[in-house]
């Protein structure tokens, strides 16, 4: 009986191990696909406020500016509401917000935030979570940066500077 006990212990252990170790080999695999696909602005669909679809294959050339936000969130909400002070020097970069919070939280603080009719800014609703799976993460905020050829500068995890992501966004003119 404790041979039979240590047995089923030992192949339990051993299931447990495998099932460990083939989910991170398997994130790994993603990760590589994720950094190789945001080389160049991936092609993905997404709906927008008012529920028409938007296909990132539309935009021709950048400079563009993909934001992957929560409006509750206090970095986000500093590095957005910052980055847009100075309308002029946001001006001609067009400026993806994309985020998986409700409709109405994002459309309150873009409303908050005077932003609602911001020229070059699309806001973008993520309903299905799939922006992990274009872009390699779902944390927030997290910032991609593409060149007029829509070819990647520069991607931030995390709370960054508006003066850095408009020193990236500017490098090329």
């Amino acid at each position: 009986m404790k041979k039979a006990l240590m047995l089923v212990f030992v192949i339990i252990i051993i299931g447990l191990t495998t099932f460990l170790i083939i989910g991170i080999i398997a994130k790994t695999h993603k990760s590589k696909i994720a950094k190789e696909m945001i080389k160049t602005l991936p092609v993905f669909s997404l709906k927008t406020l008012n529920d028409s679809v938007f296909r990132s294959d539309q935009i021709k050339e950048g400079p563009v500016l993909v934001l992957f936000f929560h409006p509750e969130c206090k970095h986000c909400q500093y590095q957005i509401t910052t980055l847009f002070k100075n309308r002029a020097e946001t001006s001609g970069i067009r400026v993806l917000l994309i985020s998986n919070a409700e409709k109405e939280a994002i459309r309150n603080f873009l409303k908050e935030n005077n932003l609602l009719d911001y020229p070059g800014l699309i806001t973008l609703v993520d309903e299905t979570y799939s922006f992990r799976d274009y872009f390699g993460t779902e944390l927030v905020p997290a910032t991609f940066i593409y060149d007029k050829k829509l070819k990647l500068v520069r991607y931030f995890q995390g709370e960054v500077r508006p003066e850095t992501i408009l020193k990236y966004l500017r490098q090329d003119d």
